[in-house]
């Protein structure tokens, strides 16, 4: 098909949703794979594609459940979908009444100055290549407030967090960071996603919603307690059953 720039009217190119939505292109295109965004609105070969207004406002919503709401990509694309079959309209409003206050003491507390994008590789050790693998697994989000990229806030802390690892011998030539960290993405979207559906509902219309938001912050700082010690005992089970897998192979017995 043969675009002319009268039919193109209306239209943006991919670049144009990035700029018009600060949202990178990379993220954008996950979207896409992931189903959050439609096919394009007119596809004119392989690597050149047009879309119409409504993606803008589609990927700004997206946004804003993700990073304000902390909703988990599953349960985004069952809102946008209107699917009820994954979350219901009662809980959808039970979740998007809560207005990102499952992380209130984080987000309203002392944060680390912002990092500009130029400076990663030097101060963390890590490469652009390797943003690129974070940006991509929506972990980190570039921000340009005028003076170029930079990031902010947990992803500051995320960053410091990855280099200390590093600095602690798990480099790539040990643990492939694209290897790694899709393994915890992938996992921990799918505990969101059932976390969340549990909470939604089993308070909805149960609980008055002036003490919803201080219920949620309350279980969210319990349950990572609790995480880290039903992770720490599921290691020590798998290192058992490792031990024991070992144990029967050398002695070639089943007892």
């Amino acid at each position: 098909m043969i675009i002319t720039r009268h039919t193109r009217k209306g239209l943006h190119r991919i670049s144009d949703l990035s700029r018009e939505t600060g949202v990178p292109v990379g993220t954008i295109k996950f979207y896409i794979r992931e189903g959050l965004l439609p096919e394009p609105t007119v596809k004119t070969g392989r690597n050149m594609a047009y879309y119409d207004h409504s993606f803008v406002d589609r990927i700004r919503c997206i946004r804003e459940l993700q990073q304000k709401r902390f909703l988990p990509l599953d349960v985004i694309r069952a809102i946008l979908d209107g699917n009820a079959d994954v979350i219901s309209p009662h809980e959808v409003a039970t979740l998007l009444g809560l207005e990102g206050k499952f992380y209130e003491a984080i987000l309203h507390g002392p944060s680390a100055p912002p990092v500009a994008r130029a400076d990663i590789e030097a101060r963390y050790g890590l490469s652009e290549s390797d943003l690129c693998v974070l940006i991509g697994l929506d972990l980190v989000e570039p921000i340009d407030r005028g003076a170029g990229d930079q990031f902010e806030a947990d992803d500051v802390l995320l960053l410091e967090c990855l280099a200390s690892m590093r600095g602690a011998g798990f480099d790539d030539t040990l643990i492939p960071m694209t290897a790694a960290l899709p393994m915890y993405v992938r996992a921990l979207d799918e505990l969101a996603n059932q976390e969340l559906r549990a909470f939604s509902r089993g308070v909805s219309g149960k609980v008055a919603d002036a003490r919803l938001a201080e219920l949620a912050l309350a279980g969210v700082k319990m349950v990572e307690q609790l995480l880290v010690l039903v992770r720490r005992k599921r290691l020590l089970r798998a290192l058992k059953s490792l031990r024991e897998d070992q144990q029967q192979a050398s002695t070639g017995t089943d007892d």
